[in-house]
């Protein structure tokens, strides 16, 4: 949601998909997301864990976009058609595409939905994807979806304290303190969350992996 020069309000745009989310079930969650820098877009899940996987990999550097529900089809030998609605496309700043499968663990497991997604993957040609993964709950680092959930939070601009924090990208040498910042920057919870921003775009990035408070330690990106 964009703020018009008159006041109003110009609503993001829902971007659609090949197979429509199912909002509004009532066996698992499902809802949208709103992303891309100017807040342009709205994309819809259908669980939990894809939500999750959703907000981790827009926060994951290197990642240069994400489609929904992407679909597949491939002919069989003897010509049946068969499809796919893969829940994520990744695309990557190297250009490089990955399909993702989004599944419970508990799915997972089981040997029949194994060979299934494995028959699958073993039909998905370079010129659809280059890699097909699968995704369950218990893949996700919790310490990352803080992360990401934090970045996505905050990721509306403040122009005053995100100019204040680039600022301040050339004096930083080595591992800095996200508080030292926030101090420096002079505008308390928005200096803050103009630093989380800085690490949204991968401008700055932790030191360790741990969460984003005001005692952990950034630096500059190295890939910047």
């Amino acid at each position: 949601m964009n703020d018009d020069e008159d006041g109003g309000v110009t609503l993001p745009k829902r971007v659609q998909l090949a197979r429509k989310t199912a909002v509004g079930a009532r066996e698992h969650q499902s809802g949208q997301i709103t992303m891309d820098p100017d807040e342009g877009y709205t994309m819809g899940y259908d669980s939990n864990t894809e939500m999750k996987w959703k907000l981790v990999l827009l926060a994951r550097p290197g990642v240069a976009w994400i489609e929904s529900q992407v679909h597949f089809q491939w002919l069989d030998a003897d010509g049946k058609k068969g499809e796919h609605y893969f829940d994520f496309r990744v695309l990557m700043a190297d250009g490089k595409r990955v399909a993702i499968m989004v599944k419970s663990e508990y799915r997972r497991n089981q040997s029949k939905v194994q060979d299934e997604l494995a028959e699958i993957a073993a039909r998905v040609p370079r010129s659809f994807a280059d890699q097909v993964v699968v995704m369950t709950e218990r893949d996700i680092d919790p310490v990352e979806y803080f992360n990401a959930e934090m970045m996505h939070e905050m990721r509306r601009p403040d122009p005053d304290a995100d100019a204040g924090a680039r600022r301040l990208l050339g004096e930083i040498v080595g591992a800095v303190r996200i508080q030292d910042l926030v101090d420096a920057i002079g505008l308390g919870p928005r200096g803050f969350r103009a630093v989380v921003r800085l690490l949204r775009s991968h401008e700055l990035e932790l030191t360790l992996n741990v969460r984003i408070t005001h005692e952990a330690y950034v630096r500059r990106s190295i890939s910047k």
